[in-house]
């Protein structure tokens, strides 16, 4: 859900903006640890900044409750503010490099409660002006047309062709 509860704020995603249980080695101790990452989605603004591509690292990472099972929920501190990061990116769309080899990276952050409205909206905003773009009459329209396409150029399926006989 998205809401808050005991001090925690839950963001939604969907599954394809989150990357769980990935494997590295500590470089102090060796050991071998996980860590997950979530991307918020684009059309996601700020306090007038558009965080969209931009990264974050939830400790825990939950099949969304009420959302199903393709939704994520990332439940994070309503006290503690997260903190978003992306690469640094030259004219052609390459990572920047600093003199040891390694990216560059942006960072900032943001209030989760904030965070969290924000996806909402945009993913409101994103549900507008696509819902208006393809009304019900046309999607009918062109889901007709599909189904005339796979039943033949006649527009007739194998349960009306049978009927017509």
């Amino acid at each position: 859900m998205e809401g808050e509860n005991g001090g925690r704020v839950v963001i939604t995603l969907h599954q394809n903006f989150v990357r769980e249980h990935i494997r590295y080695t500590d470089r102090e101790t060796g050991e071998e640890r996980e860590f997950n990452q979530a991307r918020v989605p684009s059309g996601t603004v700020v306090g007038g900044v558009d965080y969209g591509g931009w990264e974050f690292t939830p400790l825990s990472v939950e099949p969304s409750a009420l959302r199903g099972e393709s939704w994520r929920d990332l439940p994070l501190s309503a006290g503690r503010q997260v903190l978003l990061r992306k690469s640094v990116l030259d004219a052609e769309g390459n990572p920047v490099l600093d003199e040891g080899g390694r990216r560059i990276r942006e960072s900032a952050r943001v209030d989760p409660a904030e965070l969290r409205d924000a996806i909402v909206e945009g993913r409101r905003r994103w549900a507008r002006e696509h819902s208006l773009a393809r009304g019900l009459e046309r999607r009918a329209s062109e889901v007709r047309e599909g189904s005339r396409g796979m039943c033949g150029h006649d527009g007739l399926g194998r349960d009306q062709e049978r009927r017509a006989q």
